[in-house]
């Protein structure tokens, strides 16, 4: 039984971080933060938001556990909790670009003219 709990444990955790990452700038992120720690300053520049807009994503992957911060003064520097985060939205991606490939050989099979 306690097993059992575990693991429904488990999947509520993992429901957590579904949850955060789904949004693509929050992905955008996780995928610069894989690359280097970053300030606040930094990634505004890089994803070209707002400061507000900055600041909620963040505070989601925050809370989810998916990012960390570290204060320097003034400066806030992001960094990924756990860089397996990045390697999962990764094959995720691979998945999604096969499917995309798939479905663009299905698109030009169906359009061609039969006998071709």
């Amino acid at each position: 039984m306690a097993n059992k709990q575990a693991a429904r444990k488990i999947f509520e955790m993992q429901c957590q971080i579904c949850k955060a990452m789904a949004h693509p700038m929050r992905l955008e992120i996780v995928d610069l933060l894989n690359k280097k720690d970053m300030s606040a300053a930094d990634l505004l520049e890089e994803l070209e938001t707002s400061k507000a807009n900055l600041s909620k994503h963040m505070t989601i992957l925050l809370q989810a556990g998916i990012v960390d911060a570290t204060r320097d003064g003034r400066q806030v520097s992001y960094h990924l909790t756990y860089p397996e985060i990045h390697e999962a939205c990764r094959i995720m991606r691979s998945i999604l670009y096969r499917r995309l490939k798939q479905g663009e050989k299905l698109a030009t099979a169906i359009g061609s003219p039969r006998g071709v």
